[in-house]
């Protein structure tokens, strides 16, 4: 063979190698994607998300409740997840990063905010709006089922002014509405954010609650009797009512109760009441902040501060806790409680 031919055919056998190996990674690349995405998918009904740290950041999590496991949705090694906005499985997953929270007296500070969207079946997270600093927060959704975020931030020209800003964001993650109100706090003093909305009364307009003193009851529509529901030890926080109207879920909650700092702290309640039955079929109390969820037939809520937070899943049918989700650094629904 000569010199000439010789050359040809080593260039040949290189081509082939060159595109055998770009195949074999473009192959490993598809099975990795494919791999994440069925990672991410969430049926309907069978998994949740909640808050962990993975490697010392605070992420995002799927739990899948035939498996009993959870597995990272969304993690980032210099991001902290500070706050998650999620209803399982009907609206898309809103959840807040912060490079740092601190507190100021009793107000919250905090910088470097930025807004994430996760699609509804979780195969698409991006980040639609980078707030900035601000010293507090919060979020909810509104009666259009969007999500609607309140923060302050100290004004910039003039010393004693602070800006609410009030924005509002679609199921796509796009802006729809924002709003700015100037305070002056030595006249007004500091403007509080606006509390999630507990309506006292049920989709249907079937059932009412009415409260009394430190004391809960349940009025039928046309009927003037009331029904006892329970006696409250701290101030309403949460109420909500199931889709289907079966049940009732209060929390109560007071973070400045004088035993936060004590071994045993009892900041919170939470009360499932059933309709059916008139009767209270779960009742929980002592520590942490209880947010909580409900999908189908179960009632998912956390319980606890810092690294003892833990998620609980109560069912519903069976009036009692089936599982509970405990992690070396504490899980949250919404927040990871901290004392």
């Amino acid at each position: 063979m000569s010199l000439f031919h010789l050359k040809i055919l080593l260039t040949v056998i290189l081509l082939v190698l060159i595109t055998s190996c770009k195949d074999k990674s473009k192959t490993e690349q598809q099975k990795d994607a494919t791999g994440i995405t069925d990672t991410l998918t969430s049926t309907s009904g069978k998994s949740f998300l909640f808050l962990t740290e993975w490697f010392d950041k605070v992420g995002v999590h799927k739990y899948d409740l035939e498996k009993k496991k959870y597995k990272p949705v969304w993690w980032h090694p210099r991001e902290n997840v500070v706050m998650l906005v999620y209803k399982p499985g009907k609206l898309p997953t809103y959840f807040f990063t912060a490079d740092k929270i601190t507190s100021k007296g009793n107000i919250p500070a905090f910088s470097g905010l930025k807004l994430f969207i996760i699609s509804n079946d979780l195969s698409e997270i991006k980040q639609i709006d980078d707030i900035g600093d601000g010293v507090q927060f919060t979020a909810r959704w509104n009666d259009d089922e969007n999500l609607e975020l309140l923060f302050t931030a100290v004004d910039k020209t003039i010393a004693n002014y602070v800006n609410q800003y009030t924005k509002v964001y679609d199921h796509y993650g796009k802006l729809v509405d924002s709003e700015i109100r100037t305070f002056d706090i030595l006249k007004s003093g500091f403007p509080q954010l606006v509390p999630p909305r507990s309506p006292s009364l049920s989709p249907s307009g079937k059932f009412g609650v009415s409260f009394k003193q430190d004391s809960v009851f349940l009025k039928s529509a046309g009927s003037d009797s009331l029904e006892f529901v329970s006696v409250m030890k701290h101030n309403l926080n949460k109420l909500k009512w199931s889709e289907d109207e079966k049940y009732l879920i209060i929390s109560t909650l007071d973070l400045t109760n004088e035993t936060v700092k004590t071994k045993n702290p009892e900041t919170s309640e939470l009360f499932i009441y059933s309709l059916e039955t008139d009767s209270l079929i779960g009742a929980f109390g002592g520590a942490g902040i209880k947010n909580f969820v409900t999908l189908n037939d179960l009632l998912i809520f956390d319980n606890g501060f810092n690294n003892n937070c833990i998620v609980s899943i109560f069912d519903l049918k069976k009036k009692k806790i089936v599982n509970t989700i405990k992690t070396v650094s504490g899980a949250g629904l919404v927040i990871i409680p901290q004392i």
